[in-house]
């Protein structure tokens, strides 16, 4: 079962902003991905459920990031019913995130004090979402919605946390860009960086972070 709060998992949001999503059908690369990212500073992973065997992945590399990473929490994406958010939770997540807004997922993570990261585009979709306990809302697909459309979100909703991710291209200039335009924290799709050389990766990732960290 989780290990963490949803308080904690803020808080780790906050101070550690960069969030890898990635699969890979690999459980050796998938370590590869974590070791290279928690080296450069990061210290949370989304791990998605996309493939017929990732719910079985997930639990090795849960096991194996409680062995040698034990700060590092380890999430699940891509959850659509309370059966997959329970699956998941049973092998450890430490926070569940969705696509869409569910409110029976919700509930189960409530149940855990797990943190409950679920997507939505509009001003409507992202106060339903606050408003049933959303630990951070994913506005999801940020790439498409812009950092000038989550700017003008923040005017209405100041003060909930928000994670731009989907499809958001690993540049120091667009963590930069997600950063003024208020991002809690950005996910970043792991498949679009170099993970053949992990020294390569965490040096990227390191300049990435920076730019998300305000100044100060």
């Amino acid at each position: 079962m989780a290990s963490f709060s949803s308080a904690h998992m803020l808080a780790q949001a906050r101070q550690h902003p960069l969030i890898p999503v990635f699969y890979h059908a690999s459980e050796e690369y998938a370590r590869t991905v974590l070791a290279a990212g928690y080296a450069a500073g990061l210290r949370l992973f989304e791990f998605t459920n996309r493939g017929e065997d990732a719910p079985a992945i997930f639990a090795r590399l849960q096991r194996y990031v409680e062995a040698e990473y034990p700060d590092l929490l380890l999430g699940a994406g891509t959850i659509y019913t309370p059966e997959e958010a329970g699956r998941f939770i049973e092998a450890g997540a430490d926070f569940i995130i969705q696509p869409i807004t569910s409110p029976e997922v919700a509930a189960i993570c409530r149940s855990h004090d797990l943190a409950w990261l679920p997507g939505a585009q509009t001003l409507n979709e992202v106060y339903a979402a606050h408003q049933l306990g959303a630990t951070l809302v994913k506005l999801y697909p940020s790439a498409y919605l812009t950092p000038a459309y989550l700017a003008i979100l923040r005017g209405p909703l100041p003060h909930v946390p928000l994670m731009a991710t989907g499809g958001i291209q690993p540049t120091v200039a667009t963590m930069a860009e997600w950063q003024t335009a208020g991002a809690t924290c950005v996910g970043l799709d792991a498949r679009l960086l170099d993970t053949t050389e992990p020294a390569k990766l965490t040096a990227h990732l390191q300049e990435l972070l920076a730019a998300l960290r305000p100044a100060g």
